[in-house]
């Protein structure tokens, strides 16, 4: 593979020219997938690369090493850019500085950082709390400044939904004056009211205001758009990355669980085969997908017949 220009470079181009859909990945596989699909950003996400590389729940847990290695084999796999969580960054300013520096070697063409406070929580779980304004915007300054590259996109996230919707407007602003280029307003809660638990309309109310209150380009929060509505609804309030973070890590699970408990029920898996078919049942097929093809063609230029 030999991308045009540096993925960085890329990732700011799309941003440029308009809204784009951003597909979440959890490892070279998916983002391979995603890839052949037809996404030309990705999302390599935190709680994702905690579920499947260390089989445990999205606290935190996974450590930057970790995650830096992981990310660079998910790179090489594709040429589209990827964004990669790297949750509050791994510690103080300084731990924050060698995060950015890991990841740019990795390959990812940026980092969403977030102003939890440690240890951090998946927002699913409850109990998040966050920094004060100060040490946030200290956090993502000293991301802006640790890049290299000046391509490369700092996206900042703020949980202060747990504080009231004009924090997060206050803090994405904040945020942006302190030289990210992209925030990331989470909303689970609606001053104090489960997101969930209003109607799509009043959900999509509540994405309309942030898009207008907030002085920056916006990536949405990784959940899908409001029943009814559609990533280009999203997109037409003023989004401009719109994120369907762990809608394939939910739809593998389903099938592998599904597929484990149909061959313990039936003894074969045939059933499951002849109700859920695809090309990737073959092995050959999946293979292909992961660059057979370039690596036998590589094979048999650099074979000698004698």
């Amino acid at each position: 593979m030999t991308p045009s220009s540096a993925p960085p470079a890329r990732l700011r181009a799309a941003l440029r020219e308009g809204p784009s859909l951003v597909g979440g990945c959890f490892d070279a596989l998916s983002a391979r997938l995603a890839e052949r699909a037809g996404f030309g950003i990705l999302h390599l996400s935190g709680f994702g690369v905690e579920v499947t590389q260390i089989g445990g729940p999205d606290l935190g847990l996974t450590t930057l090493t970790e995650l830096a290695s992981h990310a660079a084999r998910v790179t090489s796999t594709v040429e589209v850019p990827i964004i990669a969580d790297v949750d509050t960054g791994f510690g103080g300013v300084l731990n924050v500085r060698r995060t950015i520096s890991e990841m740019e070697r990795a390959g990812v063409a940026g980092v969403h950082i977030e102003d939890q406070a440690m240890p951090k929580r998946c927002p699913l779980l409850g109990g998040r709390r966050v920094l004060s304004r100060g040490e946030a915007v200290d956090r993502v300054s000293a991301a802006c400044e640790a890049r290299r590259n000046r391509d490369f996109l700092i996206v900042a996230r703020t949980d202060a939904d747990v504080v009231s919707i004009d924090e997060v407007i206050e803090r994405s602003n904040l945020y942006l004056r302190a030289g990210a280029d992209v925030a990331m307003p989470m909303s689970l809660l609606m001053d104090g009211q489960p997101f969930a638990e209003l109607n799509p309309d009043q959900q999509m109310t509540l994405l309309a205001r942030l898009a207008r209150d907030i002085d920056g380009p916006l990536m949405t929060g990784g959940a899908p758009p409001p029943p009814g509505y559609t990533a280009r609804d999203v997109a037409e309030l003023g989004y401009q990355l719109v994120l369907f973070a762990s809608a394939a890590l939910g739809a593998a699970a389903n099938a592998m669980a599904a597929l484990y408990a149909a061959i313990l029920r039936e003894g074969t898996d045939a059933g499951y085969l002849a109700a859920n078919p695809g090309a990737y049942h073959d092995g050959y097929e999946l293979m292909r997908a992961v660059h057979l093809d370039d690596y036998q063609a590589l094979e048999q230029r650099h074979t000698s017949i004698c």
